[in-house]
């Protein structure tokens, strides 16, 4: 296995944690009533600071210089997240159902975004 496919292994395996603690808060915040943009705004910004500890050691990034491109990406993604949740509800899905399709979409450009733009020039992940 090459030293991208490590890498990738990892940011899945980080990126199933961060998507439970996540869509676990986004459930919860809509089963307790909150509005669709509400529960991700809250849900997103409630998994920022795990997020950027998981994917740091993913890209084996240490200290917290990259957080503020690490939340202009993810402000990025949370209004994509927002637009295409609403189009899926729109489209008859419910908020459960359209957000876990909407997390299908944003997984990889969350990939190539955070590799592109946030840890660049990370080191390589050892076999």
């Amino acid at each position: 296995m090459n030293h991208e496919q490590i890498r990738i292994l990892r940011f899945l395996f980080a990126g199933g944690l961060n998507t439970a603690f996540g869509y676990g808060a986004f459930a919860a915040l809509i089963w307790a009533g909150f509005g669709l943009d509400a529960a991700v705004v809250l849900s997103t910004s409630a998994g920022v600071a795990f997020n950027y500890g998981t994917y740091g050691r993913v890209f084996a990034a240490q200290g917290f210089a990259r957080l503020p491109a690490f939340m202009a990406v993810y402000a990025s993604l949370l209004l994509a997240n927002i637009a295409l949740l609403r189009a899926f509800v729109a489209a008859g899905t419910g908020p459960y159902l359209g957000q876990a399709l909407v997390l299908i979409l944003v997984v990889p450009i969350t990939y190539l975004a955070l590799k592109r733009f946030v840890f660049v020039g990370a080191p390589e992940p050892s076999p």
